[in-house]
């Protein structure tokens, strides 16, 4: 099983993922918020870049639809919901299409297209996205990244897959995959080391202080959501 990463949405391209299982990864806060969607009751996550296509489809089933996502960490002006995934409860979320659009997450999904199958990961659910992988699939972790730089929350998470993946399969590291097993492993107070990247020095500034100690529970939702025709399911 051959392993890579990409550090940043900005570093997609088609070769990086083509034929292969893109498990895309926005610990802060985009894959986090669908992973809790979805667990919560959410028939579907739709992501899209622009506001605007968010906004055409909320008029197309105004009643089934509620719109999420951000921009620069703030919600959206004329969206229902931020990228607060404490927002996203089953009371809110069950039966409903969120789409969403955010800063990278949407970004990094849609540039993964070219992958034989798209997976959604967060820490939240790290166990069973592992558990998805199978012998003879070749894993890339896309890492969203925040403004198209790489950032220290997503490369531990893609680290802790990695590491994983390796207690089960025989792996094949890129040097960008063998870096964030590395990074994983020798820190294992992972919210004590991503405290210190400027994203989430960010959302702590503008007071997302429960976001972010959620966004850091390892393994408390067990499903494997997936993307497919433009949608994300479970």
């Amino acid at each position: 099983m051959k392993v890579d990463v990409v550090f940043a949405a900005g570093d997609l391209a088609e070769a990086k993922v083509k034929g292969k299982v893109a498990i895309v990864i926005d610990v802060l806060r985009a894959t986090s918020v669908m992973v809790t969607a979805l667990n919560n009751g959410a028939k579907e996550v739709i992501p899209v870049l622009s506001p605007e296509e968010a906004f055409a489809l909320k008029k197309e089933n105004p009643k089934q639809v509620l719109l999420g996502g951000e921009r620069d960490t703030l919600a959206i002006e004329g969206f229902d919901y931020g990228n607060s995934p404490l927002d996203y409860v089953p009371g809110v979320v069950e039966n409903k299409t969120i789409v969403m659009t955010t800063s990278n997450g949407t970004r990094a999904i849609k540039g993964s297209v070219a992958a034989n199958k798209i997976v959604i990961a967060s820490f939240l659910n790290v166990k069973s996205i592992v558990e998805s992988i199978s012998e003879g699939d070749d894993p890339v972790l896309v890492c969203s990244g925040s403004n198209d730089f790489f950032t220290i929350e997503d490369s531990l998470c893609a680290g802790m897959i990695i590491s994983i993946l390796g207690q089960i399969f025989d792996i094949q590291l890129s040097d960008g995959a063998l870096a964030m097993k590395e990074l994983y492993e020798t820190n294992k107070d992972l919210e004590q080391i991503a405290s210190g990247g400027n994203h989430y020095k960010l959302l702590q500034k503008r007071g997302f202080y429960d976001d972010l100690k959620y966004c850091f529970q390892k393994n408390s939702i067990q499903l494997v959501p997936y993307y497919k025709a433009g949608r994300i399911i479970i």
